[in-house]
């Protein structure tokens, strides 16, 4: 029985990294042909656009961690780990405000 439930958390960690890596793809899709898309309703797009304003800075801190790894060849620290979530998130709180990106 523990053996299926750790199979089970690895998965699920699994399909949030994923998730994360892709939420920019996503969003830019969400965007550019928002309820254009074949097939998407309005919720799966307002969830797409909540996802990117809840998990946008964690997945640009993780698009840097693996930039910095496999292209600059050295570790993310974690004090530019730390301005890129708070950059993320301050640029994310200002398209909101100025109505710019909204849900």
């Amino acid at each position: 029985m523990s053996a299926l439930r750790f199979l089970s958390q690895i998965a699920t960690f699994f399909a949030l990294v994923l998730f994360i890596l892709a939420l920019p793809f996503l969003v830019v899709g969400a965007i550019i042909w928002g309820g254009n898309l074949s097939g998407a309703r309005a919720d799966d797009i307002w969830l797409i656009k909540m996802g990117a304003t809840v998990l946008g800075p964690f997945s640009t801190v993780l698009w840097f961690i693996v930039f910095s790894h496999l292209v600059l060849h050295k570790r993310a620290g974690y004090s530019m780990q730390l301005v890129f979530f708070f950059g993320t998130a301050a640029a994310i709180y200002l398209l909101l405000i100025n109505a710019v990106y909204h849900l």
